[in-house]
C-alpha cells in the first residue's frame, strides 16, 4: 500500500523504515479502502476461499479477509509484502483473528506461489506502484483459479484527491528548482482514470468482465505537522526532501507547514483531506 502519490515503489529497506509511521498516521486511510475492496467481492467469493492479499503493508486488506473467513468458519488468507517490517505487523495484526491466516515477504512482481490455487488476490494500493506493473498483474492473475477474483485500487487523480494536491503541491513549489525540472511525472499517472486503469490491466493479464467502482475516503491527521512528518518518512517525497541541502530543507519545511497550516486553519489544528480511489474488480480468463 501507499498513501503517496508520485513515484515508483521504493526498496525493501525504505518501506522498513516508514512502516510505522504508514500505520500510524495513513492506515485509518487506505484501511477504509480495503474494506470497502473486501465487502465488494465477499458475496463472489466460495464458501471457503483461499484469498491472497499482494503488497499487504501494514494488513488492514489480510485483518478484513481473515475476518470473513474467521465469520464463515472457513477459508484461508497468504499476505505478502516486499518489506519485512510490513510483515511483521501484519502478522500481528492477525494473531488475535481465529482463522487460517499468515504473512510472508515475497516480491509481488514474482510471487513464486503456485499457479491457479487462489480463488481471489488483491491489492489495496500496492501493484500501481511496483517498478514493473506488467509483472505485478501477470504474477496476481497467475495465482488464480480459472473465473477467480482479481481486485485492486488505484487513486483517482488529484482533481479528486485532497492529499495530492496537498501534498505535492506546496512541496513541488517549495523545493529547489534542480529537483522539479522538469516537473516529475507519476509513475502510475496513466491509471488514473477508469479508462488507463482497464487498460494497462486487461491487456498485461488474462484478466476479463472488468469493472470499476469508486470509494472515497478521509484522511485525518491531528497536526500540520504530522503530515509533514509523513512526508519525510515516506520513501517517495521523502526522497525528494533528502536530495536537498540542510538549508534547502529548512526553507522547504517552512514554505510547506506554512501551506499546511493555512489549509488546516492553525498549526495545532486537524489536518483533513477527502480522497477518491478506482477499485478494478475482474477475473480470470
Amino acid at each position: 500500500m501507499s498513501n503517496n502519490a508520485n513515484d515508483a515503489r521504493a526498496p525493501a529497506g525504505a518501506w522498513d523504515a516508514h512502516a510505522d509511521d504508514y500505520l500510524r498516521l495513513f492506515s485509518p486511510l487506505t484501511g477504509h479502502v480495503a474494506r470497502g475492496m473486501v465487502a465488494l467481492v465477499q458475496s463472489r467469493l466460495p464458501d471457503a476461499p483461499r484469498l491472497l492479499d499482494i503488497a499487504c503493508g501494514p494488513g488492514d486488506l489480510a485483518v478484513a479477509a481473515a475476518t470473513l473467513c474467521a465469520e464463515r468458519g472457513a477459508g484461508s488468507v497468504l499476505a505478502t509484502d516486499i518489506s519485512p517490517r510490513m510483515v511483521a505487523l501484519t502478522q500481528r495484526a492477525l494473531q488475535p483473528i481465529d482463522a487460517d491466516a499468515g504473512a510472508e515477504v515475497r516480491d509481488g512482481q514474482d510471487l513464486g506461489l503456485e499457479s491457479a490455487s487462489f480463488d481471489a488476490a488483491l491489492s489495496c494500493f500496492g501493484i500501481f506502484l511496483f517498478p514493473d506493473r506488467v509483472a505485478g498483474w501477470q504474477a496476481a492473475a497467475e495465482t488464480l483459479r480459472p473465473g477467480g477474483i482479481f481486485v485492486t485500487s488505484v487513486w483517482r487523480g488529484p482533481e479528486f484527491n485532497e492529499l495530492a494536491k496537498a501534498q505535492m503541491g506546496p512541496l513541488m513549489s517549495a523545493l529547489p528548482a534542480r529537483l522539479t525540472d522538469p516537473p516529475p511525472r507519476a509513475s502510475w499517472a496513466d491509471l488514473m482514470t477508469a479508462e488507463g486503469l482497464v487498460e494497462e490491466i486487461t491487456c498485461a493479464a488474462p484478466l476479463i468482465d472488468p469493472e470499476i467502482h469508486i470509494l472515497d475516503a478521509t484522511l485525518a491527521l491531528p497536526t500540520p505537522k504530522a503530515m509533514w512528518r509523513g512526508m519525510v518518512g515516506n520513501p517517495i517525497t521523502g526522497a525528494l526532501i533528502a536530495a536537498c541541502t540542510p538549508e534547502e530543507r529548512q526553507e522547504v519545511e517552512h514554505a510547506v507547514l506554512a501551506a499546511f497550516e493555512s489549509r488546516s486553519g492553525g498549526r495545532e489544528l486537524p489536518f483533513v483531506l477527502n480522497n477518491s480511489c478506482h477499485v478494478l474488480i475482474a477475473r480470470r480468463a
